[in-house]
């Protein structure tokens, strides 16, 4: 069975699994926690619970997925908006000041030591528990798998997201296109890169923990609208853990992927060393 324990006052939930298959699952967004209070981003509870504070329903697709699979999970609950783990350390969307048309007034003209503090607070506990959780497989001689899991908005900037589901890829592609042709075969509108493109900015977690050192992996964006209840999200559960239960029984999954992984060094920055260099004032 799998179970929850959470970390770091409660902003880390790790799901522990059987450890049969050496497989992670990743959920960056799954809370919106901000523990000073929404008083100190400047904004309100709504503005709080949008899409720009947190992924809507990725927190219980993750969960589900943990347990269809029997396979382990790291889920962070500190708000994107206090520093989004997703992000670049050094990147302007770290801290956003403006958000899908939202001013984020505490996170205007930061401090460096307020930036290095919330890194601290809230960016390296969830990568670190990402690390020691590759680090366990690793110590046991297995390769294991990173699966991400996302939610997109229905519509940004005025314009209309029409897939129901995207698969980001880049580089490798061993789970990421057997994956796009079982949701094409199932009626669903897929964005194969879309709506955001593995190709060109995969977000710093996959590229960090798996492209950069060559693990297998994938990325999932579920629309929202398809989020709203817990029914809705577990059917996306079943329906993901469905595609990729063959595909982690194969043992030869569980391998360094040997060709072009297409990443940047300006992508891999450490977010062991990022605090010394957060350019802000």
């Amino acid at each position: 069975m799998t179970h929850s324990r959470p970390n770091d006052a409660g902003l880390v939930e790790v799901v522990e699994g059987t450890g049969e298959r050496p497989v992670l699952l990743l959920c960056d967004h799954a809370g919106h926690k901000v523990p000073e209070g929404i008083g100190h981003l400047g904004i309100d509870q709504a503005q709080l619970c949008r899409h720009i504070g947190w992924d809507i329903g990725a927190a219980e697709v993750t969960r589900g997925l943990a347990k269809r699979l029997g396979v382990g999970a790291i889920l962070n609950h500190a708000s994107r908006l206090l520093i989004d783990p997703n992000r670049r350390p050094l990147a302007p969307t770290s801290i956003p000041h403006v958000s899908d048309g939202c001013v984020v007034p505490g996170n205007g003209h930061l401090t460096r030591a307020e930036a290095r503090r919330r890194f601290w607070a809230y960016f390296v506990p969830y990568h670190r528990a990402i690390a020691r959780g590759i680090a366990r497989f690793r110590a046991e001689g297995r390769v294991p798998v990173l699966v991400a899991v996302h939610s997109f908005t229905p519509e940004m900037d005025g314009e209309r997201r029409p897939w129901h589901v995207g698969v980001l890829s880049r580089g490798d592609t061993r789970l990421s296109v057997p994956i796009l042709a079982g949701l094409k075969a199932k009626d669903l509108r897929v964005g194969d890169n879309q709506p955001y493109s593995g190709l060109r900015d995969f977000g710093y977690t996959v590229t960090f923990h798996a492209q950069r050192t060559r693990l297998p992996h994938v990325m999932f964006e579920i629309r929202q609208d398809t989020l709203v209840t817990p029914e809705e999200a577990d059917a996306w559960s079943g329906r993901l853990a469905g595609l990729l239960r063959p595909l982690l029984d194969d043992p030869a999954l569980y391998r360094f992927y040997e060709g072009d992984n297409k990443i940047a060094a300006r992508e891999i920055v450490s977010w062991r060393h990022a605090s010394q260099a957060l350019p802000l004032a």
